[in-house]
């Protein structure tokens, strides 16, 4: 994983090595091994390099091969056979890295072409000297970020946000701000917090005549829709448990192997659940030059002792991080400065960045994690809680049809909540795009009955919203740390398995209270079927905890935190207001609140992260319940 940046200019004059070398300087974290710059026509690229394939300077960017220039982030899982196929083509290399092989590919076949064919994690720019064309390209699950930027005719882009700032002053949109409180900013595809500054949305790419004063196109490559197969579908659905977990087996061996590829040291982040305990099992099959990280969060629901059995089990070397309640206040600004961000859903963020600072202690440059099995494979409880709500809404239908016996009534008594204008001014500023998604879905599902397609649809709607939040908090507090993380559960196969697995494999059944948000349910069937030969038999039957700790729901905030901050500019809120807010309103929604203060103070106000957490320290204690 490296950082990447660039500008198209429309003045030379506004092109320059130190505008581009400023730039690198910011995202250096992501990249330590190497900083390159390249000023080639109209265009300047920047590249941040983090060496895990070919530690040569063969490897370093800003790549160029004729009049052709690639600046790449990410890893190709399947560069070695795409390079045998273009060595049959007469193509010639000079290094080893998945860089190069890249390169050639989008010579070879052409930007769509080669986005199709790639399997991996990625975001690039790639110029086409002779066409004067250029692409901004991201992976189908946006595992690796990529922003841009189009102001007075000139386009920036760059794996960060802050990076951005250094050529185009930065600006928050306090609607997108106001709005993050509810945890939105999290799960955009496009959308940022900052004016004008837009993401490449996962599954597509930009394409601009450098030459000619139009705004870059957006292409769309990949759908996660597309990956539904009817056929595959009924085929899986005539398995039995035991075959179908027999294939998840073997498609993530098979991943895990391709992940594993590395010239450098590798890790494992292990949490004590399925997902990474899993991860570790099938990578001692390929190696056993792993080391294991956990976060040790202190407390009576820590599962460190999970993860020091597993670790045990596997026989191989665990370290941990402790991390106490006080650690979220001591942690909270300098993550949020790299989150780019409230962090408001995702407060594991803070324990993760520790756990990646200990792996690049341990000179560990990349680690495999577990995200994406619970999205794929119905692992969260409110999913399953879904097989529930018509024996929970039971009451309250009775009462809506006692109610609805006066016309005109039950809307006053019970109000509809689409009717109600907060609810649409969420759906407003996110774009409806979870809407918009399921429509086009129900399409691809035409041989489904609406409540087959309902349930079918869950694991595809967790993918397609949930799992971006998760990448960005692994990618910003990774690479705080210089650790790119790799995600076996996200391979293409893989996630074509999930998407046209039938919800019988997914979702099992128990005579026993397995977890009382969803009693005699079973989550993550599949995957806890494939964990019973070749991990500890209690491991299976493990509820999932989260990643439980003391946060914004712990936190007291003292009168005078707000005081001359963003949130009272962008609310008009003064001392007696902010006192009756700290007095009277729930500590939860205040505390999510203080998440864009320290935003806001960071990236509105310009303070230093050093004055926010004195202020912080001095404002807020967390007091655990």
């Amino acid at each position: 994983m490296c950082g990447i940046a660039g500008m198209c200019v429309k003045d030379v004059d506004n092109l320059s090595e130190n505008r581009l070398r400023a730039i690198g300087e910011l995202q250096q974290h992501r990249g330590p091994d190497n900083m390159g710059i390249l000023l080639v026509d109209r265009c300047g690229f920047a590249h941040n390099r983090l060496s895990l394939i070919d530690l040569t300077s063969a490897g370093n960017q800003p790549m160029v091969l004729g009049e052709y220039v690639l600046v790449y982030n990410g890893e190709l899982y399947n560069f070695l056979p795409l390079r045998d196929e273009l060595e049959r083509k007469g193509r010639q290399f000079i290094g080893r890295s998945d860089t190069e092989v890249l390169l050639h590919a989008l010579i070879v076949y052409g930007v769509e072409t080669t986005l199709k064919c790639i399997q991996g994690m990625f975001a690039f720019s790639f110029y086409d000297g002779g066409s004067q064309m250029l692409y901004l390209c991201r992976d189908r699950y946006g595992i690796k970020p990529l922003h841009y930027t189009v102001r007075d005719g000139d386009l920036v882009w760059a794996s960060e946000i802050k990076a951005i700032g250094q050529v185009k002053p930065l600006q928050i949109d306090p609607i997108q701000a106001l709005y993050s409180v509810a945890g939105n900013a999290e799960f955009h595809h496009e959308t940022t917090l900052f004016l004008g500054v837009k993401s490449v949305a996962p599954g597509t790419f930009l394409q601009m005549r450098v030459d000619q004063d139009a705004d870059p196109q957006s292409v769309r490559y990949y759908e996660m829709n597309d990956d539904f197969d009817p056929a595959y579908y009924r085929e899986l659905d005539g398995m039995s448990m035991e075959t179908a977990a027999q294939e998840f087996d073997r498609l993530m061996s098979d991943s895990v192997r391709r992940m594993l590829i590395a010239d450098a040291p590798m890790g494992i982040f292990l949490s004590g659940g399925i997902d990474s305990s899993l991860l570790g099992a099938l990578a001692i099959r390929h190696t056993r030059d792993l080391t294991l990280f956990t976060s040790n969060i202190l407390g009576r629901l820590s599962e460190f002792p999970d993860a020091q059995a597993i670790g045990k089990f596997l026989d191989l070397p665990l370290y941990d991080s402790p991390f106490a309640p006080g650690d979220f206040l001591k942690h909270w600004t300098a993550c949020t400065y790299h989150y780019e961000a409230p962090i408001v859903r995702h407060v594991s963020a803070m324990p993760m960045s520790q756990v990646a600072r200990l792996a690049h202690q341990h000179q560990v440059k990349a680690v495999l994690t577990g995200e994406g099995s619970d999205e794929l494979f119905l692992g969260y409880p409110h999913l399953l809680m879904q097989r529930y709500e018509n024996l929970v809404r039971t009451p309250l239908r009775l009462v809506e049809k006692a109610y609805g016996i006066i016309p005109g009534l039950r809307r006053y008594i019970i109000p509809n909540e689409s009717e109600q204008v907060d609810g649409f001014l969420n759906l407003l500023v996110q774009g409806y795009e979870r809407q918009r998604f399921r429509n086009q879905a129900r399409g691809h599902f035409a041989f489904m009955n609406e409540a087959d397609f309902k349930r079918h649809y869950l694991s595809i709607q967790s993918m397609k919203e949930g799992i971006v939040s998760l990448l960005m908090r692994n990618d910003r507090m990774g690479m705080m740390s210089s650790i790119e993380a790799r995600f076996p559960f996200l391979d293409e196969a893989v996630v074509r398995f999930g998407v046209n697995l039938p919800d019988k494999f997914k979702i099992g059944h128990s005579s026993r209270m397995h977890n009382i948000m969803h009693p005699f349910l079973i989550d993550k069937a599949i995957v806890r079927k494939t964990c019973e030969p070749i991990l500890p038999k209690w491991l299976p039957h493990k509820k999932k905890l989260g990643f439980p700790m003391h946060a914004h729901r712990d936190l007291t905030i003292a009168p005078g935190f707000f005081r001359d901050g963003y949130a009272a500019q962008l609310l008009q809120m003064n001392e007696s207001s902010e006192a009756y807010m700290l007095g009277t309103q729930n500590r939860y929604f205040v505390a999510k609140l203080a998440a864009l203060e320290i935003f806001g103070r960071l990236y509105a106000l310009g303070e230093s992260q050093s004055a926010i957490t004195d202020r912080i320290y001095s404002h807020i204690a967390i007091v655990p319940k």
